[in-house]
């Protein structure tokens, strides 16, 4: 902004003496700045604006092109759309901000606050390009980056302090004493969850647990369904192996020990002992490192990890192992991705919503087609005002003056594109003293 600053101080000096390029910037940094912030407010409610104008309102509204950078909390991209997130309240939970945001959506919401609206409007379209703008295989990725945004979390791509290759996309809450590892799918709304097998045990081991956000697109309505899940240390063999009508699935081969049936296998890891021609079998204890070890030996579980485990443990050259159990991670995880081995876990949706013990839950829809964002919009145009409109013309307009500026090469209209931003940017710095910030009516309870 600085360099910006001086270059306009430059121009202008020597084309006119008329235009002031202080005002000019002190406005558009006023505007930036404060755009959210603290802004007086004195309610003068207008009639429902015709579906036009909330279309040109939708149009006018700041643009953010969601990447990977926004899940991390100390890029430069993730900072500056920080603010924009910051409005979603609900608290330091997975529910409650989704449902904070799911919220705009009810046109019969007690929502009233023009920032709220609009911060909402204006993440639902980052929302749109994530699905619309990117392909198939790129879209998770930047999907995990705006859900990092959104849950004040970090994403994770990287092999952990264990030595694991995260199954966890994200970390919620990142910077809190209320950190949540999270999974996320993106997927249709008939496909089967599925997964590593090696890579769950590992992260479970590592977090005692692992949160599983399924956002699936309904390309009929416009919207995304979002579904969350729980697995635990405890809960996660039953859920593998278990049918939505309570028999047991293909999973449960995930889970066999040599020499065992499946379900003697599942019976020894839950803690029941198995009886044996050889005699009795049961773990020495119930603690969960005794189950991990026991875990690390079955059919699901990559046998090549496990040696790899088993031999960076007791080698001398500790850097030197981790580096094979590393190598023997990722082979794993690329043979999946390639379809040419490696084991997997399924779950089916008709399995997750006969469970009552992975605490599933339907979180809401969010609309992500541009019809879908415009009924919204057009469901909360009464509860703007005029100066809130005349806020992002002018802001829009401002921009675009500043724009020709320095691209128009007669002189002469540049300097009328000059004057026109410093009209623009007068308009502004007006709206921006009315009313912009009573705080929502459904907070007011």
């Amino acid at each position: 902004m600085f360099n910006l600053k001086s270059i306009l101080e430059e121009e202008y000096s020597r084309e006119s003496k008329k235009v002031r390029p202080t005002d000019l910037m002190e406005m558009v940094e006023h505007t930036l700045d404060e755009i959210y912030e603290e802004f007086a407010h004195k309610p003068e409610p207008i009639q429902e604006m015709a579906q036009d104008r909330a279309r040109e309102f939708v149009l006018s509204l700041p643009k953010f092109t969601p990447t990977e950078a926004w899940g991390d909390p100390n890029s430069m991209e993730r900072q500056q759309i920080t603010k924009l997130f910051n409005v979603m309240g609900g608290g330091r939970t997975i529910e409650g901000k989704l449902q904070f945001l799911q919220r705009i959506v009810d046109p019969n919401s007690r929502i009233t606050s023009p920032r709220r609206i609009i911060s909402s409007l204006i993440i639902l379209e980052s929302l749109k390009a994530v699905i619309q703008s990117f392909n198939a295989s790129s879209a998770g990725f930047v999907f995990e980056g705006w859900l990092s945004a959104l849950l004040q979390g970090t994403q994770e791509a990287e092999i952990s302090a264990k030595g694991n290759l995260p199954i966890q996309d994200l970390i919620a809450f990142s910077d809190s004493d209320k950190a949540v590892p999270i999974s996320l799918k993106l997927l249709n709304k008939t496909t089967n969850i599925e997964g590593s097998y090696t890579n769950l045990v590992d992260g479970l081991d590592e977090f005692g647990e692992m949160v599983y956000i399924v956002a699936r697109k309904d390309k009929e309505v416009g919207g995304i369904k979002i579904e969350k899940f729980r697995f635990d240390q405890n809960n996660f063999i039953d859920a593998l192996s278990t049918s939505a009508r309570g028999g047991r699935t293909k999973g449960a081969q995930l889970f066999q020990i040599q020499g065992l049936s499946p379900d003697d296998s599942i019976r020894l890891l839950k803690g029941e002992t198995v009886r044996t021609k050889g005699g009795e079998l049961k773990l020495p204890d119930d603690s969960w490192e005794s189950k991990y070890n026991l875990l690390q030996r079955t059919a699901g579980y990559s046998e090549r990890v496990r040696k790899k485990r088993e031999t960076a443990a007791q080698a001398p050259d500790q850097a030197a192992a981790e580096q094979d159990l590393n190598e023997a991670i990722i082979e794993e995880w690329n043979l999946l991705l390639e379809k040419a081995g490696g084991t997997q876990w399924h779950i089916s949706p008709a399995q997750l919503i006969s469970y009552d013990f992975v605490e599933y839950q339907q979180l809401g829809e969010l609309p992500f087609t541009e019809e879908q964002i415009l009924n919204v919009a057009r469901s909360h145009m009464n509860k703007l005002n005029e100066e809130v409109m005349q806020l992002f013309t002018a802001t829009q307009a401002l921009s675009e003056n500043v724009n020709k500026y320095f691209l128009v090469e007669k002189r002469s209209s540049a300097i009328n594109s000059g004057n026109r931003a410093i009209q623009d940017s007068v308009k502004i710095q007006q709206t921006l003293q009315a009313q912009l910030s009573e705080p929502d009516d459904e907070n007011k309870v």
